[in-house]
């Protein structure tokens, strides 16, 4: 404590930013996510909710064998009556949503509904926010105010907070649903850029930390291509043609729009001299791949 009776208080996603980490290729890898309206607090893990501990193993077997991540979420219409059971699948590009009292939702065999060919998909986009401080304090420190300027905007765009989406040293955290777009270091000031791009099907890159539907190594392939190329429509796409590994090297012959490009990528470990939540007790590392070589074929 210092003479004028404070202390330091050590929030992870501050000292991210100080540290000029790249957020670009950091997205947690999912195909999907299972969305379950939840009215009282967040509790810090996901069984701890209240409900029936069965429903709630149900629906995290049902999570890793669709490789999705459960999370609870709410917003304003959220009450202690009625509950939203959603399932977004990520891989399609769409969700579905079901309705149920509260009392009732555990009788839901989502499982059901997802490979019914009667399911009503949606497709319109919406967000999920991670507030849960019980997790990480920067999620809420830094993901409520983002969570609730999104919730009053005149866009009038659905947003929910959420549990933890992965990443706590880049809070705020936002997912743009259905398509798993990750979002990092959101502050206030960011959100209308990025509701300006979803509405033009674009992302917006500053904040974007990846798609969670590639691995850590093909999120980075994405974003530099996507430097390259200036390529930043939600609906970029690309084909690995060929991908070859040497140790820490990895070489990679892409297709985009017809076009191949040659990428070469080193992975290097960078020793990261704080901690990276703000609950872990010693410093770790961090890996980054690193572009090499870019060329037009």
């Amino acid at each position: 404590m210092n003479k004028a009776g404070t202390r330091h208080v050590f929030f992870c996603s501050a000292a991210s930013r100080y540290f000029k980490e790249e957020i670009h290729g950091s997205a947690a890898n999912y195909n999907g996510f299972i969305l379950l309206e939840h009215s009282d607090p967040f509790p810090e893990k996901i069984d701890q909710a209240h409900f029936d501990p069965h429903f709630i193993a149900g629906l995290q077997d049902l999570a890793k064998k669709r490789k999705a991540k459960l999370l609870l979420i709410r917003n304003r219409k959220t009450d202690f009556k009625s509950c939203r059971l959603i399932y977004v699948d990520c891989l399609q590009q769409r969700y579905l949503t079901l309705h149920s009292t509260l009392a009732d939702v555990a009788a839901i065999r989502l499982e059901y509904y997802i490979n019914n060919p009667d399911a009503i998909w949606e497709t319109d986009p919406f967000f999920v926010v991670c507030t849960n401080g019980k997790k990480d304090k920067c999620c809420s420190k830094f993901g409520f105010p983002v969570f609730k300027f999104i919730e009053n905007h005149d866009k009038a765009v659905t947003v929910f907070e959420s549990t933890h989406v992965g990443g706590d040293r880049f809070a705020a955290n936002a997912v743009c649903m259905p398509f798993g777009i990750y979002y990092g270091r959101v502050m206030v000031e960011d959100v209308d850029a990025i509701l300006d791009a979803t509405e033009l099907r674009r992302i917006h890159y500053e904040n974007y930390r990846g798609l969670s539907t590639r691995s850590f190594l093909h999120q980075s392939v994405e974003c530099y291509l996507r430097e390259q190329l200036r390529d930043f429509s939600i609906d970029f796409g690309f084909r690995i043609d060929a991908h070859e590994e040497a140790r820490e090297h990895f070489n990679f012959t892409v297709t985009v729009n017809e076009t191949q490009y040659r990428l070469s990528l080193f992975k290097k470990v960078i020793p990261y001299p704080y901690y990276l939540t703000c609950k872990a007790q010693k410093p770790g590392n961090v890996t980054k791949y690193l572009l090499e070589t870019f060329t037009r074929l």
